[in-house]
């Protein structure tokens, strides 16, 4: 599953990181890959750390990859970005941070996992695309990188375009469009009345996607709405 929560804020204006776990529930995901995640960042999202609320509300594991990190007096750390929630191990993770003068910090979250139940290891990357074509065009360069002939790859995140533009279509034919290849064409964004696709997972050949949908959130706890599929490995 990949699920932009914007720090829990809903259509409402109401932060609520429970109705944001609900959500998550229903689908019982192995893996989630969230975007717009504070931990202790803002007085916005009360300064709490939704990644960890949501780890031992849901019992997954956790990594983090700040986009922006804020120093505090006491040493606490603040960060906003890319999240990832594991049923199983987590094996390494690193965080790439791509930059541009001028333009909101991204990075890309990369994880290496053993979901539950599997003995194959999975590169899992979260990212979380800009706004401009040249911020984009390096994130997907950086992207493109991670992947490893030898180790099955998913990635997923908010691409901030619809599939006809070249941040998706470049990703071809390494990475395959999960909506895509289920012949999905549902909007994601924005909730309640969505009107484009912009957020995606996308996998190597060595999966076959089983299925993948939009999923409905009422009462929107965000203003996007979450992708989910089923993989198996080949």
């Amino acid at each position: 599953m990949v699920y932009n929560i914007r720090h829990g804020l809903g259509c409402d204006l109401r932060v609520d990181l429970v109705r944001i776990a609900h959500v998550i529930e229903r689908e019982r995901p192995d893996l989630v890959g969230l975007n717009e995640v504070d931990v202790r960042f803002h007085r916005r999202s009360h300064f709490e750390d939704q990644l960890s609320f949501l780890a031992k509300r849901l019992g997954m594991k956790q990594a983090f990859g700040p986009s922006i990190q804020k120093s505090t007096d006491t040493n606490a750390f603040r960060g906003y970005g890319n999240g990832l929630l594991v049923k199983g191990i987590i094996c390494s993770t690193k965080n790439i941070q791509v930059n541009i003068r001028g333009e909101e910090s991204r990075a890309l979250l990369v994880t290496d996992v053993i979901p539950h139940g599997m003995d194959q290891r999975l590169r899992v990357v979260v990212t979380h695309l800009g706004f401009t074509p040249w911020i984009r065009k390096r994130q997907t360069e950086q992207l493109l990188k991670q992947c490893d002939v030898d180790v099955p790859m998913v990635a997923m995140g908010d691409w901030n375009v619809t599939p006809g533009r070249s941040s998706v279509t470049r990703l071809f034919p390494v990475l395959k469009d999960v909506l895509k290849q289920s012949d999905v064409d549902a909007p994601t964004y924005p909730c309640p009345s969505p009107r484009k696709r912009i957020d995606y997972i996308f996998c190597t050949r060595h999966f076959h996607v089983q299925d993948a949908h939009v999923l409905n959130t009422p009462g929107c706890p965000s203003d996007h709405l979450p992708v989910t599929c089923r993989l198996a490995l080949i």
